[in-house]
């Protein structure tokens, strides 16, 4: 994340820079940063991977997607400072012009490269929702719609600098100095949002700690895997029985009848795990498989379940849905409805004027 600040942060400076017409006593600090734009997008990338996989930490292989801005930047800081006969002005416009054709070829680089890598995060986001199910009972606060919210606003970005290159640089309709100010207005906006929302946003996939396992946000690294969808060919070599599953099947749901788990708002399919003294894996195959459900609709039928109780039961009119759904297990008006409606078919008000209560 930090990284991403001083991407955006170091386009900003050297817009600054243009906009005083100094740019052209730095040039290397403008030859590095030209191709930058070109880094915003594996960058975007990256930042979607550290919220969504297990092991953020970053490989020499990440070193590739930086290839387009390294060859780039090596090609202008060739033409910048091996060119003495040119002024360093007269360089950048020819750059910036682009009348060269390798030159030409790069700008259209510099322009796709960003919303491709955008599309890529989107895709990883949309698998992140469907795994969280499998693990959790919410998505409070995990299904990082708020980075989807601003990777669509990078994607506007990028939008705005296509619109804006053919209004003012392909063409002559509005004043080239306009379109790069509504361009980089665009830019400051993201990041801030970005600023404010990723403060607030709790960690997901916590790395492993030391010690006696405690109820975690994720299954421990040896027992499971983390695949969005649980087929029954994937437990084909599983070491769990039919048999076993079913006496499993039935503690489990002695368990959730005794103990009332699902109150728990933030349940997750671990702590279950760990209360049963069975792999996290396990519980997940007898959930899938014996039930045909995943974690996430097994524990949120039995808080519908509830809430549909205590809504037919004239004890309770005086209190509000909402105090009845988090007395539930629910953390959030917005997925109550959702999961409400999802389940029986009726808003929670339908069901309770449907029922009388």
């Amino acid at each position: 994340m930090l990284t991403w600040f001083l991407l955006l942060t170091i386009l900003l400076a050297a817009y600054s820079l243009e906009v005083m017409g100094i740019e052209d006593q730095y040039p290397l600090f403008w030859s590095l940063n030209t191709s930058l734009p070109m880094l915003v997008g594996p960058i975007t990338l990256l930042y979607v991977l550290a919220y969504t996989k297990r092991d953020p930490r970053i490989r020499p292989s990440f070193v590739l997607h930086a290839l387009p801005y390294m060859a780039f930047t090596v090609l202008v800081c060739i033409k910048m400072f091996v060119s003495p006969e040119n002024t360093t002005r007269a360089t950048i416009t020819h750059i910036e012009d682009g009348r060269d054709p390798l030159f030409f070829l790069f700008e259209q680089i510099r322009i796709v490269i960003g919303p491709m890598y955008l599309m890529a995060a989107l895709i990883l986001l949309r698998k992140h929702g469907e795994r969280i199910h499998h693990y959790f009972s919410y998505t409070e606060n995990i299904d990082l719609r708020w980075i989807r919210n601003l990777i669509r606003m990078s994607v506007l970005i990028w939008v705005t600098v296509i619109v804006m290159n053919i209004l003012s640089n392909w063409n002559t309709w509005i004043p080239w100095r306009w379109g790069d100010n509504i361009i980089y207005l665009t830019v400051t906006v993201t990041i801030f949002a970005n600023g404010y929302y990723g403060i607030k946003q709790q960690i997901i996939f916590s790395p492993a700690t030391e010690g006696k396992p405690k109820p975690a946000i994720h299954p421990p690294k040896e027992e499971t895997s983390l695949e969005p969808e649980a087929t029954p060919t994937q437990y084909l070599k599983s070491s769990l029985t039919d048999q076993a599953s079913k006496q499993l099947l039935e503690a489990l749901l002695s368990y959730m009848e005794e103990e009332k788990p699902y109150l728990d708002g933030k349940l997750s399919l671990t702590q279950v795990a760990e209360e049963l003294g069975i792999s996290a894996n396990h519980l997940s195959q007898v959930i899938n498989s014996q039930l045909g459900k995943n974690f996430f609709d097994f524990i949120n039928g039995y808080r519908v379940a509830l809430m549909k109780e205590k809504l037919q039961d004239p004890a309770n009119q005086h209190l509000t849905l909402l105090g009845l759904a988090y007395a539930c297990g629910f953390n959030s008006k917005s997925s109550f409805n959702h999961i409400f409606k999802k389940m029986t078919g009726l808003t929670p008000s339908q069901f309770k004027k449907a029922k009388g209560a």
